[in-house]
């Protein structure tokens, strides 16, 4: 007869046992708070780096479009550009994009003529980091600055962004900016064939005349 009582007596201390842990568990909100952080944190943070990395980018889109309006604005100033000039141009335009100068950025100026028929070419082209354009070639610019026997230069720069959590962003880098800015010489010459104003590369025949 003492066994079942034996048996019984473990039964309701087991049970009491129970109540007592889950009494325990429900009443600790800090494990059932620290369990909930745990589940959010990867959403926070990619929300936080993200709001971050988007802030980079846009600051970073306005001192592209600050160098580009650098290079045209200076090389339009000119009526003639020396090698040395046009390295002293690219130099002095991109401070504007420092803090960020870990990377540099493609920067280019094209000097376009614009003809008789309102075509449209390349009299000389200049880069740092990028690529020029042939001597001739013909390119597509707003109808309105596409007035017959006129120049104009064009500058252009993009910079490619790297953000710091890639996996972010899927596949990394991508580039900021690009857009071509126009500006008319200020300062320029009458030239070629046509008699246009023009800004003049030392050492470069003037256009039209475009061989």
């Amino acid at each position: 007869m003492r066994f079942p009582m034996i048996r019984a007596f473990s039964a309701r201390r087991n049970r009491a046992a129970l109540r007592l842990l889950t009494r325990r568990f429900s009443g600790n909100r800090r494990g059932v708070a620290a369990v909930e952080f745990a589940m959010i944190l990867p959403a926070m943070l990619a929300i936080y780096f993200g709001i971050v990395e988007t802030g980079q980018a846009v600051m970073i889109d306005r001192k592209v479009t600050q160098l580009s309006r650098s290079l045209v604005d200076l090389t339009s100033q000119a009526s003639t550009i020396s090698n040395t000039e046009m390295s002293n141009i690219f130099d002095a335009a991109q401070t504007v994009m420092m803090p960020y100068t870990v990377v540099v950025p493609k920067m280019s100026v094209h000097h376009i003529v614009i003809d008789s028929a309102r075509v449209a070419r390349v009299c000389w082209s200049e880069e740092r980091n990028s690529t020029k354009f042939a001597r001739g070639t013909t390119v597509t610019v707003p109808d309105d600055v596409r007035l017959a026997n006129t120049s104009i230069m064009m500058a252009q720069a993009s910079y490619d962004f790297t953000p710091v959590v890639g996996w972010i962003i899927k596949g990394g880098a991508f580039t900021i900016g690009g857009s071509p800015i126009y500006m008319r010489p200020r300062l320029g010459k009458a030239g070629g064939t046509a008699s246009i104003e023009q800004v003049e590369r030392s050492g470069v025949a003037m256009c039209p005349g475009f061989s």
